[in-house]
């Protein structure tokens, strides 16, 4: 039990103690009846979780530690199955209806990741990165992300796993992180990476394979200050995102409403900004809600609407300083905020 960080599931202490059937059932009875575990409230067992006693942890791990060899199984084992379990709910895909679950076991998961880099496993460490990619960009643990990203990209550099390392560069850490942050480079070669896909994608007849490159391409475009081509390529995939992809249609519709804001159509802009809002609160895509939320905020302020604004505006702020990072978006959401709300004085 010590090695986990937080509660933990049957399946996950079956895993990690190689203990199975009546012996687990018999052994989690024990010691729950000893009071040196906790037990969950669920009646299903399955979805129960048992958290251990800070006394009886510090005692269990110390006790552990006299067997180096048996922590070091346990936690691969453990890796192993968080990882299997990890993608069987989605968190390396834009399948987002489960992450409920992984969210329940996110604690243990970062620790494992942590202990994966330190101890010389570092191909189970990348695995496990990889599970949790887009679950914790999604999810809003951008600090993690970055942190485990570099880390796995490293890894995998050095150890010439190219395709981890590609996977990782352009799903896992994109553009601010690629090639020691050299953005013309590393733009360069999302772009040949995305252009190589879409190829590679229509030859296949993947319709959806296809929109979801013409729409990264699309995103570069605009971050590239080509807004109309980004606005044409947007527009092109939406109707195939909206029947086959609605995780990644919040995010494009955020995109969609930011190109149409700086090209001064602010009610198409607040319209379908508005509605990717909806569906990213749907399913608590974090970092989406609160950027799509800054972009309505300026949305609503170059209408007129301030009260609006500063409701988005707050909301959008609300997100930056939790996550610890993006201090430029928080200096410039604070700006905004003092701006509406003088206006609003008067």
């Amino acid at each position: 039990m010590p090695i986990f960080a937080a509660s933990a599931s049957k399946a996950a202490i079956e895993a990690a103690s190689d203990v199975h059937k009546w012996e687990l059932d018999e052994g989690l009875g024990q010691l729950v009846e000893l009071w040196l575990l906790e037990a969950g409230e669920k009646l299903d067992a399955s979805k129960r979780r048992y958290n251990l006693h800070p006394l009886t942890r510090a005692f269990a791990q110390n006790r552990l530690s006299e067997n180096p060899n048996l922590e070091h199984r346990a936690k691969v084992r453990l890796v192993e199955y968080l990882e299997s379990f990890a993608k069987a709910a989605g968190g390396d895909k834009w399948e987002w209806e489960r992450y409920d679950e992984i969210e329940d076991e996110k604690d243990n998961i970062f620790a494992l990741i942590d202990w994966c880099f330190e101890n010389r496993e570092a191909i189970v460490g990348i695995n496990l990165t990889k599970s949790v990619t887009f679950f914790m960009s999604i999810r809003g643990y951008l600090s993690e992300s970055f942190a485990f990203g570099r880390k796995a990209a490293e890894i995998a550099r050095q150890n010439t796993k190219k395709d981890d390392l590609a996977w990782l560069l352009v799903k896992g850490i994109g553009l601010r992180e690629i090639n020691g942050g050299n953005l013309e480079e590393g733009e360069a070669l999302i772009r040949e990476c995305f252009e190589k896909g879409m190829a590679l994608a229509k030859s296949s007849f993947d319709e959806l394979a296809v929109a979801s490159f013409k729409r990264e391409l699309s995103e570069l475009a605009a971050s590239e200050g080509k807004l109309m081509e980004a606005k044409e390529g947007l527009e092109s995939v939406i109707p195939i995102l909206r029947e086959q992809n609605e995780l990644t249609l919040s995010g494009t519709l955020g995109n969609l409403a930011e190109v149409n804001r700086k090209l001064g159509q602010y009610d198409t802009a607040y319209e379908i900004g508005y509605e990717g809002l909806e569906l990213a609160k749907k399913m608590k895509k974090r970092e989406t809600i609160a950027w799509i939320s800054r972009t309505l905020a300026y949305t609503e302020a170059e209408r007129g609407n301030y009260l609006s604004a500063l409701s988005f505006a707050q909301q959008a702020m609300e997100f930056y300083e939790k996550s610890g990072l993006f201090f430029q978006k928080i200096e410039e959401v604070k700006t905004l905020i003092n701006e509406l709300q003088g206006k609003l004085a008067f």
